[in-house]
């Protein structure tokens, strides 16, 4: 009887989605009170062009599964913001992004208040805990992305 009842799995499962949605609510809501918080939106944008340099927007709207013309107006924004820069190459309108220096800096400040909240919450937890935590969100973390579409690495373009 090692698998736990399907009531007792559906609950934990619950359990975890609550707890997941809450977490990154109350992330949103912290983001929106600094001004040196990107949102959630623009953190995902910088950090995915940070990873992925030389994406083109369409790149991100498959990756997001979102519409191209909601990411364009979106990347419309970090690119006034200076966060964000076109390379030479594509074609028309359809040009390889890189982030700016000051788009990796507002990335790295954002990062590092998300992660002070974090630490300040799990400051009393073991390490074996912390470890435990890190492993499983890993796991689910590779398993959510899996099958996503990835921007090509090809410089043959």
């Amino acid at each position: 009887m090692d698998q736990p009842r399907p009531d007792v799995r559906t609950a934990a499962i619950e359990r975890a989605y609550t707890e997941l949605s809450r977490i990154t609510r109350r992330a949103s809501i912290r983001a929106r009170g600094s001004d040196a918080v990107l949102s959630v939106v623009d953190q995902s944008l910088v950090d995915f062009v940070v990873q992925h340099p030389g994406c083109m927007a369409i790149d991100i709207a498959r990756y997001l599964h979102l519409n191209r013309s909601t990411i364009s107006r979106q990347l419309a924004g970090l690119l006034a913001a200076g966060l964000i820069r076109t390379m030479d190459g594509g074609t028309g309108n359809a040009k390889p992004l890189e982030a700016t220096d000051a788009g990796c800096a507002a990335l790295d400040r954002s990062v590092q208040l998300h992660r002070a909240a974090l630490d300040e919450r799990i400051a009393d937890w073991s390490d074996d805990d912390i470890a435990l935590l890190a492993g499983l969100l890993e796991r689910l973390g590779a398993a959510d992305e899996a099958g996503l579409p990835m921007p090509s690495r090809d410089d043959d373009a």
